[in-house]
């Protein structure tokens, strides 16, 4: 399972978006997402996934 979530800083997105300037991407050494809402984002998203997961699972789904 692969997650793709926002990791960006909002200012500096929107200011990548004016100006048509590409952001870093993952495997750039530019790379910096924000740390504590991209942990926080990622967390949410894996837990709930799991959970979901194991809920079908308990369904025989």
């Amino acid at each position: 399972m692969m997650f793709n979530i926002g990791v960006y800083d909002p200012d500096a997105w929107l200011a990548a978006n004016k100006s048509g300037t590409p952001l870093p991407g993952n495997h750039s050494p530019l790379f910096a997402p924000v740390p504590k809402p991209t942990i926080q984002t990622g967390i949410t998203a894996m837990t709930l996934a799991v959970l979901s997961a194991f809920e079908q699972r308990a369904r025989g789904q």
